[in-house]
């Protein structure tokens, strides 16, 4: 799932901003520089508008309040705004950006950067995941574990879900998201070698298997794994949460490389 700020960041406004503000110059100016661009993103954020979209999605209150800093914080940070920037400039010049950077460049740096959290903060940031899809109706959970939300349904649904955590556990997990998106842009995503990613997918099998050997539920969930693009939605929602539930009883190093493993770009 898509963490929620991040989607809420990009999916609201950023793409349509970012373009449309070179291509509205006269024809023959100059494109916009790198320092304009970080510019823009430090002021799209700011006033009712903003207010406006994060309380139809639930915020209120402290949580609003929140919401509202991290978005600005987020994208007038210096790395993650130079970052975006840079890749704005990339698309100026003609550059091909991968499909998994265009369709949400803060999105992809908070996926890079995960990984190179400490392993409280990689743990915290699963535990806020699994909150969310416990918290979704069954159906939503479902078409999201099978993959069949819209991005923007996605987004909707987890900020909803972010809106009524306890103000507490939203600002761990807002600082959480900013140094991920740091990291991401600094560091790039956390490589594993095939060996390790082996064993990380072993471990999961293994903890999954012992889960499953005491459920009622196996048969049905088993068959979920198997096929999620055919189970139903209540029936891959079930096995969405047993998977996620399992991989957090994981513990140390195991843990450390079951997370890193869920978060490489190949598996989304």
């Amino acid at each position: 799932m898509r963490p929620s700020l991040a989607s809420l960041c990009l999916c609201l406004t950023l793409c349509a901003a970012l373009f449309a503000a070179p291509q509205a110059r006269a024809q023959g100016d100059p494109a916009a520089t790198r320092s304009e661009i970080i510019t823009l993103l430090g002021r799209i954020y700011e006033g009712e508008a903003m207010r406006g979209e994060l309380e139809g999605l639930g915020f209120r209150g402290q949580n609003l309040s929140l919401a509202m800093g991290q978005v600005q914080r987020i994208m007038r940070d210096p790395v993650v705004a130079g970052h975006i920037a840079d890749r704005v400039l990339a698309v100026q010049s003609g550059a091909s950006i991968p499909m998994s950077q265009s369709q949400g460049l803060l999105w992809g740096l908070v996926d890079q950067g995960v990984g190179h959290l400490p392993l409280r903060d990689l743990r915290y940031y699963y535990l806020v995941e699994k909150t969310v899809l416990n918290a979704m109706p069954t159906r939503q959970c479902g078409l999201a574990v099978r993959e069949r939300l819209s991005p923007d349904q996605l987004s909707d649904a987890t900020a909803q879900v972010a809106a009524r955590l306890n103000t507490n556990a939203l600002e761990n997990y807002y600082r959480i998201q900013l140094e991920a998106a740091k990291a991401g842009a600094q560091r790039g995503p956390v490589t594993m070698t095939t060996a390790r990613a082996q064993a990380a997918e072993e471990r999961i099998f293994s903890a999954l298997t012992t889960r499953l050997d005491r459920d009622p539920d196996a048969p049905r969930l088993i068959a979920a794994f198997a096929d999620l693009d055919r189970a139903s939605n209540r029936d891959a929602c079930a096995a969405g949460r047993v998977f996620i539930d399992t991989v957090l009883t994981l513990e140390g190093q195991e843990l450390r490389d079951a997370l890193i493993y869920l978060s490489q770009p190949t598996l989304r």
